[in-house]
């Protein structure tokens, strides 16, 4: 069933990073609030399989450059990166409670 969620997940983020529309944000740099929480939730429910998920926070970015209304954004990597991390960390602690 996990893997079947991560599956699903990975879909949905694949989507929603990737989609030509530009995401709007009602706070100041929201955008990046939501890239922390998309990879945290991926941390958490593939932390077992981080080693083969870790490319992922930087290549959907990276495949922005080639979205329509879409950008690259240094920033938004880093939120990514540190939101998947923490998500990790925090799966493997749960885990092993």
């Amino acid at each position: 069933m996990r893997r079947k969620l991560l599956a699903f997940y990975i879909l949905l983020l694949i989507f929603l990073n990737l989609t030509p529309r530009i995401p709007s944000a009602p706070v100041e740099n929201g955008d990046k609030l939501a890239h922390f929480a998309e990879f945290l939730i991926l941390g958490f429910l593939g932390w077992p399989l981080w080693r083969y998920l870790t490319p992922l926070p930087f290549l959907l970015e990276f495949l922005q450059l080639f979205v329509p209304g879409r950008t690259f954004s240094p920033y938004d990597m880093a939120a990514n990166l540190i939101g998947f991390a923490l998500g990790v960390l925090f799966g493997w602690w749960y885990e092993g409670r």
